[in-house]
């Protein structure tokens, strides 16, 4: 008997960007990424070829890609990447740590990205420094400076730690101040090299409601061109809370990575057998058995991969509070 393979379109999904993980290698070693050990251990680069096939395949559903890594601008043809998505329908975006590699190569790519996110986690070089390496908040600094002079529209990401939610408040207006279209912020959660080096590190969840969605509900932007874009993370009753919101579900999520594993949760990276999709000779297939799918049957009200805490239940990490 032979088994039908079902090839899927963009046009099943919900989509409207996709992310693309081009490499594994990274200048950073951050204790606390999603991504795990194993993931930067292997060396490996999605070809420029499978770049082509899969915005062709997502052209007409998808408006945007992004660009990740590792830090994408260690791969090896990074520009032309770039540059030859940029060619198609579909805008780029991409997210870097600041690398000097990426300032490198921005002369060559700024007129083809249509927005760059810059991570930076706190407005303190020495607390930066401390959880990125030496010389961290300086190379995104000079980042910031050098996508502004180019005139390329940029927003940074950051994640929220035990040791950094005390900075929140200064972190809306270091961000403001910088520039940002939006201040993008992210509850820390303990997997990939997270779980291993700095699983301590998690924002409890009555913390969060109190240090960190309060205090952005309560910021006033002095630009309306500045947002900040919080994770609501736990099923707190405040604008924006979906319990019935699951990125595997209502497939409006995908994530490429090099190794052909596609993921509808970008919690999930750390292993690859939990990987919903496969990206395979130009198509996207769905794999069988006990993937993201399977884990996430409707209904379950919160997400199930994800434990309370203290009473709260986590909802995806899709679901986000914005000022308005």
């Amino acid at each position: 008997m032979i088994r039908r393979v079902t090839r899927l379109a963009a046009s099943d999904f919900k989509l409207e960007s996709i992310d693309l993980y081009i490499t594994s290698r990274c200048n950073r070693r951050c204790s606390y990424c999603f991504l795990p050990d194993a993931y930067f251990d292997r060396t490996q680069h999605m070809t420029p070829a499978t770049v082509a096939a899969i915005a062709a395949w997502a052209s007409g559903a998808a408006t945007e890609i992004t660009v990740l890594g590792g830090e994408p601008a260690l791969h090896p043809e990074f520009t032309a990447i770039v540059r030859d998505t940029a060619a198609t329908p579909i805008r780029v975006r991409t997210v870097t740590n600041g690398s000097r590699q990426f300032r490198a190569a921005l002369p060559a790519v700024h007129q083809a990205l249509s927005r760059v996110a810059v991570s930076l986690d706190a407005p303190s070089a020495t607390v930066v420094d401390r959880l990125r390496g030496r010389g961290a908040f300086a190379d995104a600094v000079a980042t910031v400076e050098e996508l502004r002079a180019a005139g390329v529209p940029f927003d940074l990401n950051c994640t929220v730690l035990a040791d950094t939610v005390h900075l929140v408040p200064e972190m809306l207006v270091y961000a403001e101040a910088s520039g940002a279209g939006r201040l993008n912020m992210h509850w820390f959660s303990p997997v990939g090299r997270g779980a291993l080096h700095a699983a301590d590190q998690s924002v409890p969840a009555a913390a969060w409601r109190s240090d960190v969605l309060d205090v952005v509900a309560d910021y006033r932007p002095s630009r309306q061109s500045f947002t900040v874009d919080c994770q609501v993370a736990f099923d707190f009753p405040v604008p924006g809370a979906d319990r019935g919101v699951c990125a595997v579900r209502d497939r409006t999520n995908l994530q490429f990575l090099p190794s052909g594993a596609v993921f509808a949760c970008g919690m999930l990276l750390e292993d690859e057998a939990l990987a919903a999709y496969r990206w395979q000779d130009g198509a996207l297939l769905r794999r069988a058995g006990d993937t993201e799918l399977a884990r996430t049957t409707s209904p379950c009200g919160a997400c199930p991969l994800r434990p309370e805490d203290g009473g709260h239940r986590p909802i995806c990490i899709y679901n986000r509070l914005a000022t308005v």
